[in-house]
């Protein structure tokens, strides 16, 4: 009876132990195939709507087509439209954040982070096998959050400081916060740090890989900050260095401490240098600061504001607001870029803006976001992009999204 009780006893522990095993593993791999419809991964937009914000859920097969399975809201409110582009004339338009990753997933892929700018808070969903769980809503820590960078269970929120009703404006600052396991963020006591002045428009925050600093990117005052993390989850002060051109907005992290950073080289509020972006990309030193490799390479391209590496390093790409493109660079294994490909997104009514990479590599998907959009390609071995369609039926607010 004893050795029966025993073996019962090891049986359920086995149960237990694999149970949480399973639950601890990233949804992506936990759940990574779905038997009904062949799903292998998701995709998720940003709604951004002023009324009430959402999240798109779409399902992703092999073949990089996109199902569109839910709407979740996020209980807070976006920034509604931004301003129609220069070239348009005047009237409501789509990109009103000027900001990259103002949606996230964290590494493990149990969370989904999304900024509702006109509420000022940040929205956490818990990823299920149907779509999202609300699961925590929270003050950004300032107003008009525009951007979310995290580092394991470290979070820190970008705020603006500006705001679609001008009483609300304020000083542009980020502030730090700690995820647990169930999703809720928690801020952290005297982390909220300014970021630059008033009219500075910073347009993202993010960690480094090893999560031992900040940047932030400043468009109208062509500067990046670099601050070091204290072992209190506290950010230092900023080190603010000029941008190899004007309008830095996106960063995003290569192989072996590589940097790539966009300059959308605006001569305007909304005004590119026809065909003058560019792209840059550094490395940091031990001094707290960004060593350029690459200086302001041009995309001959207009209001290129997005940026993404693959997975392997090879390639980064680029998304070229104002000439409705994405751009290929070729990466060498010391940082220098070149300029190989670019592709059509929808003409320059598309305006392509955010943009993300599946981890395994094999497409890309960008917002469309006039035409309310996005469209996909499948990666191919030199890093040229072919079209595979997308989704549609989507406000021109998107801004953000994330492809898993």
């Amino acid at each position: 009876m004893i050795k029966l009780i025993s073996v019962s006893l090891q049986r359920s522990m086995f149960a237990v132990l694999t149970l949480s095993l399973l639950l601890a593993l990233p949804w992506s791999s936990a759940f990574a195939v779905d038997d009904d419809n062949n799903a292998v991964g998701r995709v998720y937009v940003l709604t951004n709507d002023a009324d009430a914000n959402t999240v798109v859920v779409f399902d992703r097969a092999a073949d990089g087509s996109l199902t569109r399975i839910a709407e979740v809201e996020t209980g807070g409110r976006g920034s509604g439209p931004g301003e129609l582009p220069a070239n348009f004339g005047g009237g409501p338009g789509p990109n009103p954040l000027d900001s990259q990753d103002a949606l996230i997933m964290t590494e493990n892929g149990r969370f989904l982070m999304a900024v509702n700018s006109r509420s000022n808070d940040i929205s956490v969903f818990a990823v299920t096998r149907q779509g999202l769980e609300l699961v925590d809503r929270t003050p950004s820590g300032g107003n008009f959050p525009v951007s979310i960078a995290h580092h394991n269970d470290l979070i820190y929120v970008l705020n603006e400081g500006e705001s679609p009703d001008e009483f609300f404006g304020g000083v542009p600052n980020m502030t730090g916060f700690r995820l647990d396991n169930t999703g809720k963020l928690r801020p952290i006591p005297n982390s909220t740090r300014v970021t630059g002045s008033p009219d500075s428009a910073p347009s993202q925050i993010a960690f480094t890989p090893d999560g031992d600093m900040l940047i932030v990117t400043e468009m109208t005052t062509n500067l990046i900050g670099v601050s070091r993390m204290g072992a209190d989850g506290r950010a230092g002060s900023l080190v603010k260095i000029p941008a190899n051109n004007p309008t830095p907005l996106a960063v995003a992290f290569g192989h072996h401490g590589l940097v790539a950073i966009t300059e959308g080289n605006d001569i305007g509020h909304r005004i590119g240098f026809p065909d003058g972006a560019s792209l840059s990309t550094y490395r940091i030193t031990d001094d707290d600061t960004l060593e350029p490799i690459s200086r302001a390479v041009p995309v001959n391209k207009t209001g290129t504001c997005w940026v993404r590496f693959s997975p392997n390093g090879r390639f980064a790409f680029t998304g070229d607001t104002g000439s409705g493109t994405v751009s290929t660079f070729s990466v060498s294994r010391t940082g220098e870029i070149t300029l190989i490909h670019e592709a059509d997104t929808g003409g320059l009514i598309s305006v392509p803006i955010d943009l993300d990479v599946t981890p395994d590599g094999q497409f890309l998907y960008v917002l469309a976001s006039f035409q309310g959009a996005v469209r996909g390609f499948h990666i191919e071995h030199d890093g040229s992009l072919t079209p595979i369609g997308g989704a549609a039926g989507m406000p021109f607010t998107i801004q953000g999204i994330v492809a898993r």
